[in-house]
């Protein structure tokens, strides 16, 4: 079976990616992070030290206004330097059962064993091998929708062990 798919990389890849990953980033950090200072702030307001426990929570708020703004700016400042801006770029990927097939300027390989992440976003779906490359797979980049619904548990099942999601 092979599963073809032809991704534009361009500004929307870009911004959709950044929303991604600042999502990722708040589930991951940012609720931990609000479950170690809820558990202080009731032990704060607890012993009635309700300054203490205000002040904590305004430096929760702070911490997630940051982040917010910190990935705007970092995305603003990758699209203005970002050459696939301007000169959108074309990568066909040919899923294959040994390997992964990857064209655009050049065409190189990667065989499944070197994948070590999937992740699917609302848009694409994200791979990265050991050597840290990363693969975007746009959901509408597939020919049709049945290669679509394939694609997800053909790359499980080729990834195997390896898989982290």
């Amino acid at each position: 079976m092979e599963i073809k798919n032809k991704t534009l990389y361009d500004k929307d890849l870009i911004v959709n990616y950044n929303k991604f990953y600042l999502n990722s980033y708040i589930k991951k950090n940012f609720v931990v992070i609000s479950l170690i200072s809820a558990v202080f702030i009731i032990y704060m307001l607890v012993k009635q030290e309700w300054l203490y426990a205000l002040l904590l929570f305004g430096i929760l708020v702070f911490y997630l206004i940051m982040t917010y703004v910190m990935q705007i700016m970092t995305t603003k400042r990758l699209l203005k330097k970002s050459p696939l801006v301007e000169q959108p770029v074309m990568q066909t990927y040919l899923f294959t059962e040994e390997k992964i097939v990857v064209q655009n300027i050049k065409t190189y390989e990667t065989p499944y064993n070197q994948l070590t992440k999937f992740k699917k976003a609302p848009t694409f779906y994200l791979l990265q091998t050991t050597d840290r490359k990363s693969f975007i797979v746009t959901f509408d980049g597939f020919e049709t929708d049945a290669e679509k619904e394939k694609f997800e548990p053909f790359i499980l099942e080729k990834m195997g062990k390896n898989k982290k999601r």
